[in-house]
């Protein structure tokens, strides 16, 4: 293996539109809340509306289950399941 293979091997490049599938399981930050019992979620360029995730749980590490998923339109739906960590930027 070259110096240069050496050097990069194990890097990929992340993509910033996700391919996630019904039931998939997922950690993500809750971005927003515009109602009681939903919540605004961003993977890169990636949209997920979650039922269940409210005021309560914008900007905290939420669990998700993915229920639908367009990858042409890089948008879904997912079902909150529970809080598993604070943000870093809360006091």
């Amino acid at each position: 293996m070259s110096l240069l293979g050496k050097y990069f091997k194990g890097w990929r490049f992340r993509d910033t539109t996700p391919s996630l599938e019904k039931g998939d399981v997922i950690e993500v930050f809750v971005a927003e809340s515009n109602s009681a019992t939903e919540g605004h979620v961003y993977v890169g360029d990636t949209h997920l509306i979650v039922e269940g995730a409210g005021p309560e749980t914008v900007e905290k590490r939420v669990r998700v289950r993915v229920t639908e998923f367009d990858e042409s339109s890089s948008t879904g739906r997912g079902e909150f399941l529970e809080v598993v960590g604070e943000s870093s930027y809360t006091s």
